[in-house]
């Protein structure tokens, strides 16, 4: 019976590792309306560039260049100007410009323009090239390709994160088994980055009949427990990582970007429940993050006791807008009651089927006259299992002809059902 209920608590705590391990973590712009333009132009010119450079950013692509009422906004760009600086990078004098927020999200409320805010999701990019015979991983920081995503990770506002790329995940990741489409060893390693989404991208070099030189780059990501890939053709590979960034980024805001209202969404008020307020200063901090929020047009702190808060939320967009962007702040978990009584019940309720099981398989072997053992088959597989820190999907002694499936590996963030109300604050 101890033996048992160890077991239980084990799974328990397991089962709750992996749940928070999955949980949405995003990064936050902090220059969502800054733009690094080049100093060596006109006046007008920086000035146009750096307002273009942020709607790109706010809205996840250049389509909105092409809008006429944004090229008219855009040819009077000293009005959205704030402040500006010259600084100097990799040797070029550019200009450092900071628009003004309130002007150019009232732009694009007046033009129902939906707007991408700061909290974007993290990207884990695994990179391998072929350029000889054999592929290999791209693994340092200043490596051409990487500088390139960098590059364009700040023009659309992505977050991309890379491997570390140390003994333990050089023991599990092989560049050859990348090669050929194998996700049993990003299976393992990627979990422990949080990303809301994982990429294998494969770069190779290839010359054609006229030797010209050419290259294709193939995305592989996990949608719904299965392998989708998409292939880029061309002779210049950063342009086809750039593709490759751009699509990401008109995914990432047709999900995200929000057509936030000119008044209060009628009817779009939520009461939230927050645990882990200790003081006065947590409530100040779930406040910036509210207040940091799009989606959010007033709050109101409606009750406080050491430990909990309460906070009428006032929305200024679709409730589902709303739960998607609060899926990306990493420090408010949801928290989902489970009555005591109910644990109790279930953790009865799995002994007594566990004693049931160990009864039929003492009968068992008695018929057998052989020895019975002091823990079930099923027991030592389990705590075998939780020992590793893997839950095997299927026992060795499954015949080796018999193929085994696909991996199953869902990064992406888990969805928060519309009107959950009871969280959790977690301190940075």
């Amino acid at each position: 019976m101890q033996h048992l209920w160890s077991l239980f608590c084990k799974t328990l705590c397991l089962s709750l590792l992996l749940c928070l391990s999955f949980l949405s973590i995003g990064a936050e712009l902090t220059d969502l309306y800054q733009a690094e333009v080049d100093a060596n132009q006109s006046q007008s010119q920086w000035q146009q560039a750096a307002v273009s450079a942020v709607l790109v950013k706010l809205t996840g692509g250049e389509q909105i260049l092409s809008n006429p009422a944004v090229n008219k906004a855009i040819r009077s760009s000293s009005d959205f100007i704030k402040q500006y600086q010259m600084i100097q990078r990799d040797g070029r004098n550019l200009l450092q410009v900071s628009l003004d927020q309130q002007k150019v999200t009232s732009l694009l409320q007046q033009l129902q323009i939906p707007i991408w805010g700061s909290r974007r999701p993290d990207v884990l990019l695994w990179i391998t090239e072929k350029t000889l015979e054999q592929p290999q991983l791209v693994v340092l920081a200043n490596h051409p390709l990487r500088n390139a995503l960098t590059a364009q990770a700040q023009t659309y506002g992505l977050s991309y994160l890379y491997p570390r790329y140390d003994e333990q995940e050089l023991a599990l990741i092989d560049p050859v088994a990348l090669w050929s489409g194998d996700w049993s060893g990003l299976s393992v390693v990627s979990p422990a980055y949080q990303a809301t989404q994982v990429f294998n991208l494969l770069l190779e070099q290839q010359v054609d009949m006229t030797g010209q030189l050419l290259f294709r780059l193939t995305s592989q990501s996990i949608v719904d427990g299965t392998v989708q890939q998409e292939e880029f053709n061309g002779a210049d590979a950063e342009n086809l990582l750039l593709q490759f960034s751009q699509k990401l980024a008109t995914a990432q805001a047709a999900k995200y970007a929000v057509n936030v209202q000119t008044s209060a969404v009628v009817g779009d008020s939520l009461v939230f429940t927050l645990d882990g307020i200790n003081n006065l200063a947590d409530v100040v901090s779930v406040q910036k993050i509210f207040s940091s929020m799009l989606t959010v047009r007033e709050q109101q702190l409606v009750g406080f006791q050491s430990g909990q808060a309460m906070i009428r939320l006032t929305l200024a967009a679709t409730e589902l807008d709303f739960y998607r962007a609060l899926a990306l702040e990493k420090q408010l978990q949801p928290v989902f009651d489970v009555e005591p009584q109910s644990a109790q019940g279930l953790a009865e309720g799995e002994l007594g089927k566990n004693n049931a099981l160990n009864q039929e398989a003492t009968e068992q072997t008695s018929n057998n006259t052989s020895v019975t053992p002091e823990i079930s088959a099923a027991e030592q597989a389990l705590e075998a299992a939780l020992n590793d820190g893997v839950v095997h999907s299927k026992p060795e002694t499954v015949a080796d002809e018999v193929e085994e499936a696909p991996p199953i590996f869902a990064p992406a963030s888990p969805a928060i059902a519309p009107g959950h109300t009871h969280f959790k604050f977690v301190r940075p």
